[in-house]
């Protein structure tokens, strides 16, 4: 009997170190994209530091929700800080809270990459912060029929 709980115990120990090496790679990546992507949202809080645009709005906006933070893209790490908003009366159209973003972000050090919208995109600033750019969009949802749109700190590209 114990010859057989011997034998036991060496196969699931044997078992067990197998898969722990097998795993070693997968966490290794999680790992490095874990720190990767706390990077780039301190770059992104860097470029924010001066002025927070995200916590800007135009007149009578209002925020959907709190900010929303994502970095989910594990081969290239690109992290973004957003958050939504809902305008109310005449702010509300495209035109004027691009506008809004474009002249506050310009104000506060950002560089203007698009003017205007397009059928192409959004607006888009950048910032450079330690090597990284920082983009800065505003993003109205093309299939939408109300006015909400979002504004994003993001090391996507525009």
């Amino acid at each position: 009997m114990k010859r057989v709980f011997g034998w036991v115990f060496i196969v699931v120990a044997s078992l067990l170190a197998l898969a722990g090496l097998a795993a070693t790679p997968l966490l290794s990546e999680a790992w490095e994209h874990g720190r990767i992507c706390e990077e780039n949202f301190d770059s992104i809080e860097t470029a924010l530091t001066s002025f927070n645009v995200l916590d800007a709005a135009p007149a009578d906006a209002t925020p959907n929700g709190e900010r929303d933070r994502s970095c989910t893209d594990t081969d290239d790490h690109h992290a973004s800080i957003s958050r939504s908003y809902r305008p109310a009366g005449q702010h509300g159209s495209r035109e004027h809270v691009e506008s809004f973003y474009r002249d506050l972000a310009l104000h506060n050090g950002w560089e203007l990459l698009s003017v205007g919208h397009s059928a192409d995109g959004p607006t888009c600033m950048v910032k450079e912060v330690d090597g990284t750019e920082v983009h800065l969009e505003v993003w109205f949802d093309p299939e939408s029929e109300d006015t909400s749109y979002m504004v994003s700190a993001s090391t996507w590209p525009c």
